[in-house]
């Protein structure tokens, strides 16, 4: 796992890819399918939203453990170990249709969240790998970009699946076509785990603090608030948004996966976009905070379509720029955190994000009232966490903070 041979770490990063491709076509489907599935068993669209409450609370618990152990034990090991959990979770889902054991599954899977393009992409020690092994805000958006646009290419295989409904379903049933395609992810996420245990990096510092340093504490409180907001904002808007599609337009689920497929291939041209010929051209906060208020905006605008066609292309555009805006926050993100600290600070990140997602519990509530009410409130508050990401974050500024603080030690 440890090495001390760049040249070996840089080979291994090619199982960090594959590992993202096999896990992206799994859980795409899955996360797609698991909306659509409930209601298919004729579960209502609120019970369908509760059910994500404590898929989230499990997986903030996990996050901030794996996080915190990270720093300890190394980043790798934390892929390995979070990467059992969906394998055990996805067999669950496969093995019965009882609502308990959908329940569990779902659960220990970490089935959360909205179905884009980078669902597959990031998993409880990822970005501390990246931030770890390869220093340079460039040399780390370049690597995340190729990692997001994997993801998001293999993710057009999830979407594939569901497209294959209507030919599949009508052979096998309904409720078949659903079981298969759950084993079929179960082995690629246990392909995945194979992968992972192929990684090298670099050995980690000794921590010198229980927690972390109060510089990167003080970073930390910059990216966390419109993090949150944004989470809180993804919560409402996206989960159930498959449904949307379905239930607004009157579509099957092979139309909703055609519209996600497209959308994955568009995701993926926006990441290797962003670390080809963005990364290093243009500032990458401004473009990160400008993709954070487009896909807000984005999202009211499709709320207000009356036609699916116009609706895909705007989802699609949407997702277009959410893949050229991730790579860069994601370097961002640990732009002022100590290299000690890479692990506790991104599972706190995860924690506040996932924690945040809570909100998908109102999402069920607000498209029961109109199917419009959770994209508009989403989207708003994506656009609202854009704007205030680029504030807070243009307003750090290091070399200030060094200099009070070497000041302070003359003094005294």
């Amino acid at each position: 796992m440890f090495s001390d041979s760049p040249d070996v770490v840089n080979r291994s990063f090619r199982y960090l890819l594959i590992s993202r491709a096999l896990r992206s076509s799994a859980l795409i489907f899955v996360t797609l399918s698991l909306p659509l599935y409930l209601h298919f068993l004729h579960f209502s669209l609120v019970f369908i939203s509760l059910i994500y409450i404590p898929i989230i609370i499990f997986n903030v618990v996990l996050v901030l453990i794996l996080g915190r152990l990270g720093d300890k034990i190394g980043y790798s090991k934390i892929l390995i170990l979070g990467e059992a959990f969906p394998v055990v979770g996805l067999l669950l889902l496969a093995i019965s249709t009882n609502i308990y054991v959908i329940a569990i599954g779902a659960i220990i899977a970490g089935i959360t969240g909205g179905a884009g393009g980078m669902r597959g992409a990031f998993s409880p020690g990822m970005t501390a790998f990246i931030a770890n092994n390869y220093p340079g805000e460039g040399n780390r958006v370049n690597r995340l970009s190729l990692l997001t646009a994997t993801a998001s290419f293999f993710s057009i295989f999830g979407g594939l699946f569901l497209s294959l409904y209507g030919i599949i379903s009508s052979a096998i049933g309904i409720l078949l076509f659903y079981r298969v395609f759950f084993i079929v992810s179960f082995l690629l996420v246990f392909g995945s785990l194979i992968a992972l245990s192929r990684l090298h990096e670099y050995r980690r510092p000794k921590k010198t603090t229980k927690i972390m340093k109060k510089a990167s504490f003080k970073y930390l409180l910059r990216i966390i608030l419109p993090n949150s907001i944004n989470a809180a904002a993804i919560g409402i808007a996206m989960p159930l948004l498959p449904l949307f599609f379905e239930l607004k337009f009157h579509v099957d689920p092979g139309t909703v996966g055609n519209i996600y497929t497209i959308a994955y291939a568009a995701t993926a041209i926006g990441s290797y976009t962003s670390g080809k010929f963005i990364n290093g051209r243009v500032d990458s906060l401004k473009m990160a905070s400008i993709a954070h208020i487009l896909q807000g905006a984005l999202f009211i605008i499709i709320a207000f379509t009356p036609f699916l066609f116009i609706a895909t292309a705007i989802y699609v555009g949407r997702m277009a720029v959410a893949g050229i805006g991730s790579p860069m926050r994601g370097a961002i993100n640990v732009r002022g955190i100590d290299k000690e600290d890479y692990g506790t600070s991104t599972s706190i990140q995860g924690v506040s994000g996932r924690g945040s997602q809570l909100t998908t519990g109102a999402s069920g509530y607000l498209m029961d009232l109109n199917f419009a009410f959770p994209l508009l409130i989403g989207g708003a508050m994506q656009a609202a966490g854009g704007v205030l990401y680029y504030v807070l974050v243009k307003s750090w500024h290091p070399e200030k903070s060094s200099e009070r603080r070497s000041e302070t030690v003359k003094t005294n």
